[in-house]
């Protein structure tokens, strides 16, 4: 049993009220259990004990003097433990192998599809919000399965699993909120898509979708990708496109965060570079799709014609999944070949890596 406290803000469905209607999906955590403090419980259950009659400071004109909402303790049981994506600290336990990153990397796509099929959009993707575990269990459950395998064909194994997503915190039923473009923002800014990041480094509203989530698992894989090559092969040339994307990632500057656009353009990597160019040339048509969805759908003024617009972005996001996870899987064949980084060093060479 897995444990989880958070503060979840007041009038919003909590974690475990989304986890609770997937229970049993493939690439999905499982919840068992859950409590929500109120204000008769102990002054830490409330942050309302805590700031009252504050407001947050201004401190540019991208920020509105409002008061902080109140958040209320939450506890989340859940029935699953995993490993994190990558520790690269833990050379055992910690380092999926090539195939086996993926792979977790997919099945908690996948996953992400059940919660969006489910009504629920999860908004946070992320290196922490994705569990993987040694050994793949069995979860024949999945929204998703009748849609994908015409895709994917017979050989693919849809039951057994081995990643998972977790935490829904920034998540929400996204059938039960009109897609007009908002100034809200949610995500891990490393991970975020580059549409959104424009548009929060502009100010300007925008809608954030199911396509920008599967952006951000491609800038997961990219990550784990940096961080794992950084620490098996011998990277000495400092301009290298993996240093400046290890520094676009870990920067909270807008515009260094952007950079990772343009220098992926410039990743050579013979074993994962055709998987990515891909997935980078799906999120590039998502971008085009959504700008003139926003304008369409910001005219659209009344519900016979917002429904439209409703169910033609809900049609798109669903194509945009069959992509993702159908380039995945063809690419996880090749990638299957490679037993260890040290293979996937090899067939690059060092000189490669550090261009």
């Amino acid at each position: 049993m897995v444990y989880k406290f958070s503060y979840q803000t007041e009038g919003h469905s909590t974690e475990s009220d989304l986890l609770s209607g997937s229970l049993g999906q493939f690439g999905i955590v499982d919840i068992v259990g859950s409590y929500t403090c109120t204000l008769e419980d102990a002054p830490f259950g409330s942050t309302v004990h805590h700031i009252r009659n504050s407001t947050f400071w201004r401190l540019s004109d991208q920020f509105v003097e409002r008061p902080p909402d109140n958040r209320y303790l939450h506890c989340t049981a859940m029935a699953l433990e995993g490993l994190p994506l990558l520790y690269t600290s833990d050379v055992e336990a910690g380092i999926p192998s090539p195939a086996e990153l993926l792979e977790s990397i997919l099945h908690a796509m996948i996953g992400h599809y059940n919660l969006y099929l489910g009504g629920v959009l999860h908004r946070d993707i992320s290196n922490g919000n994705i569990l993987r575990l040694r050994e793949p269990i069995e979860r024949p459950h999945s929204r998703s399965a009748s849609l994908l395998r015409p895709e994917l064909g017979d050989d693919v194994n849809l039951s057994s699993c081995r990643g998972f997503l977790a935490d829904l915190d920034h998540a929400i039923e996204w059938r039960k909120v009109p897609p007009t473009a908002s100034r809200d923002r949610s995500g891990t800014l490393p991970f975020i898509s580059l549409r959104l990041v424009n548009a929060w480094a502009a100010n300007e509203p925008t809608l954030h979708t199911a396509a920008d989530d599967l952006e951000s698992f491609m800038w997961v894989l990219v990550w784990s990708l940096v961080h794992i090559l950084k620490k098996f092969a011998t990277i000495t040339v400092e301009s290298a496109t993996i240093n400046r994307l290890a520094d676009a990632f870990s920067s909270f500057d807008t515009r260094t965060v952007l950079s990772k656009g343009p220098t992926l353009t410039y990743w050579r990597d013979k074993v994962f570079s055709g998987l990515i160019e891909e997935w980078s040339d799906i999120s590039d048509d998502s971008h085009k799709f959504l700008r003139r969805f926003e304008a369409t759908s910001s005219a659209a003024n009344d519900m016979d014609s917002q429904k439209r617009e409703w169910d033609r972005l809900e049609k798109y996001c669903g194509e945009v999944y069959i992509k993702f996870i159908r380039a995945g899987y063809v690419h996880l064949e090749n990638i299957r070949g490679y037993g260890d980084w040290e293979a996937v060093i090899a067939t690059n060479g060092e000189e490669l890596l550090n261009r």
